[in-house]
């Protein structure tokens, strides 16, 4: 017996965003992966999206919460960039912005937490495997596109 999942109006703009930044972050999870660079068109697709879907499926969007939230973080993380290259990159803090402006910011944690522990646990293996070595990065989209699934699934599966 096959239970069709009901959503609200607004249930349904939140899957239909989510959707749509999951396409963005898997896109750029593969670009980083392979070359290492986040594409500045892929984040700006995203943007544009995030706009289009708040605005037309999604009633109770606060735009100035939203826009704090995402640039806390942008400037957040684009500091940490600054200081620090080789822990995290500009693309990676652009991404993250876009994030948190498009989620909010207690989804956006969530979803950051999710990240964060995907990422060390990772790294934790391939250390312990001697498949890297302190040196060594990793690229940071997958997991990112790791948590967002993460987000997606809690809004359909209405787990988290």
């Amino acid at each position: 017996m096959i239970v069709p999942i009901a959503f609200g109006q607004s249930d349904t703009g939140h899957v239909v965003l989510y959707l749509c930044l999951l396409a963005v972050c898997l896109y750029v999870a593969r670009t980083d992966i392979y070359e290492r660079r986040i594409p500045n068109r892929a984040l700006l697709f995203g943007l544009i999206l995030t706009v289009i879907v708040a605005f037309f499926f999604i009633e109770d969007y606060f735009w100035s919460m939203h826009a704090l939230s995402g640039i806390v973080f942008f400037l957040g993380f684009a500091l940490l960039s600054f200081c620090l290259p080789f822990a995290i990159g500009m693309g990676d803090a652009k991404l993250l912005g876009l994030l948190a402006f498009a989620l909010g910011f207690q989804e956006f944690l969530s979803m950051l937490t999710i990240t964060c522990v995907t990422a060390f646990l990772t790294a934790l293996f391939l250390s312990l495997a001697k498949k890297v070595s302190v040196r060594d990065t990793l690229p940071f989209a997958p997991f990112v596109a790791v948590g967002m699934l993460w987000q997606l699934l809690s809004l359909v599966l209405d787990f988290v």
